[in-house]
């Protein structure tokens, strides 16, 4: 059977390290499904897709995520900056260098 796989388009990914070192990361992760849908991120020609990823490889400043295609990644996140990357990155594709520390050039 030769089936066509396909995917929504999306702008942006989102991926959050959830490996073991990084400990329990899934509530923070489902929160910024929650908040990339309730920005209307979710779909349409700019939805930003959000994944949880194994390590990382960068396990000091944990919860990490990583957003492409920028290359940008943040450290030490929580429910506020998760808001404010949301409304600055991910919305008006700003970086908040506040958190990155790598990718802001």
């Amino acid at each position: 059977m030769n089936e066509t796989l396909c995917i929504e388009p999306y702008k942006r990914h989102a991926l959050m390290c959830c490996g073991k070192s990084c400990g329990e990361q899934i509530p923070l992760l489902k929160s910024l499904k929650a908040k990339v849908a309730a920005a209307g991120l979710d779909k349409g020609a700019d939805a930003v897709r959000v994944n949880r990823a194994g390590c990382l490889g960068v396990c000091k400043q944990e919860p990490i995520m990583v957003v492409h295609p920028e290359g940008v990644w943040y450290s030490d996140l929580d429910e506020s900056k998760l808001d404010r990357i949301v409304e600055e990155h991910f919305k008006h594709g700003k970086p908040v260098k506040a958190w990155a520390f790598h990718g802001t050039n």
